[in-house]
């Protein structure tokens, strides 16, 4: 299986100066999307040049720039020159390995949050958030299906979104992305669920690969989870003067949906450390069963190797060599001490394997 991206937070440019601005050689060119709308019309525009960019940005209306792709640096330098994108913001955007973070940067804000991929492992995507006055700034390297619903909202003209500002396209922006954290958790619970049953019936090491899998992913969740929830927690206090007081209770319903995945991270995490000692538990309960039978059998065939021993030794007068019945009087004998041995050994819980205590 290969080796999937890391995304740790720490900085990949060692000795360039701050605000450096690296544009990834593999970066896909940008596609710029903006949408202008206020509650009674919306303008949508797709691969918009720069020039309409600065455009459309300076009308009154609730602008949303989305972009997708970092394959241009004179686009980036545009927005830092025409927008006034500050470039340490700039320069998080194309790192784009930052933790879930808060910035407000004097009549601005900045939100990096992250943004988890549907798929059998689950792996996090960056999205950045700029915003200024009525503008609205997305960033994403690769396209991302969790705002196309959002995109869909704005067009029909009940939807809360459209009737709302920019401040509750921020709230709805972030919303998308801490949504995109549920199918995850199911997944890795149904999944976590399936191994704990198939432990309690069948105990073996078999779904140990399967388990550390699962909370290694489950470990990944909870790295983004916590950010996310100090991150909610900041939109309330830190930017609080970003948002108008209608939509601060949706700020508080977003903190409580970050909790809530916190906290359902934890219990998964704990219950797989707790199938991880079952099947520990298990396995060492077999490996004493069968060495606890090893030990009776051990038992059972000293006496006989001693009986037999002692028979074997050369002597010229030896009781029972010169009776007919010596022989057999010593297989008996040793039949009677094996069976005797055993039935203790049966009395005491000995010869029990694959039993419960």
């Amino acid at each position: 299986m290969p080796r999937r991206r890391r995304h740790h937070g720490l900085p990949t440019n060692p000795g360039m100066s701050p605000g450096s601005l690296v544009i990834p050689e593999v970066a896909p060119r940008p596609r710029v999307r903006v949408v202008r709308y206020d509650a009674t019309r919306i303008e949508a525009r797709d691969h918009v040049s720069p020039a309409e960019v600065q455009r459309l940005a300076e009308a009154p209306e609730a602008t949303w720039i989305d972009i997708e792709g970092y394959g241009d640096r004179g686009l980036f330098e545009f927005l830092e020159a025409k927008l006034a994108v500050p470039r340490l913001a700039l320069e998080d955007v194309l790192g784009n390995n930052s933790r879930p973070k808060l910035e407000v940067i004097g009549d601005a804000l900045f939100v990096v949050a992250r943004a988890m991929k549907s798929g059998e492992h689950p792996e996090s995507e960056q999205l950045s958030i700029f915003v200024r006055g009525t503008t609205v700034i997305t960033f994403s390297d690769e396209p991302l299906d969790l705002l196309a619903p959002l995109r869909q909202r704005l067009h029909q003209p009940e939807s809360l979104t459209r009737r709302s500002g920019a401040d509750f396209l921020v709230y709805r922006i972030l919303d998308c992305v801490v949504d995109s954290y549920t199918p995850c958790l199911e997944r890795l619970g149904a999944r976590l669920e399936a191994v704990e049953v198939e432990a309690i019936a069948r105990p073996s090491s078999k779904p140990l690969t399967t388990l550390y899998e699962l909370m290694r992913d489950l470990r990944m969740l909870t790295r983004i989870a916590l950010p996310m929830r100090e991150l909610a927690v900041a939109l309330g206090h830190e930017a609080r003067g970003f948002f108008r007081p209608d939509t601060l209770p949706y700020l508080s319903d977003l903190r409580e949906h970050t909790q809530s995945v916190v906290e359902l991270s934890a219990h998964y995490r704990d219950l797989g450390t707790d199938v991880r000692e079952l099947i520990h538990g298990a396995l060492n309960l077999r490996m004493n069963q069968v060495m606890r039978f090893m030990t009776a059998i051990t038992t059972v065939f000293i006496p006989l190797s001693f009986v037999t021993g002692l028979y074997g030794m050369n002597f010229e007068y030896m009781p029972e060599t010169r009776w007919p019945y010596g022989y057999f009087f010593a297989l008996g004998l040793l039949a009677t001490i094996a069976l005797f041995t055993l039935r203790w050994l049966r009395a005491q819980g000995w010869t029990r394997v694959n039993e419960d205590e």
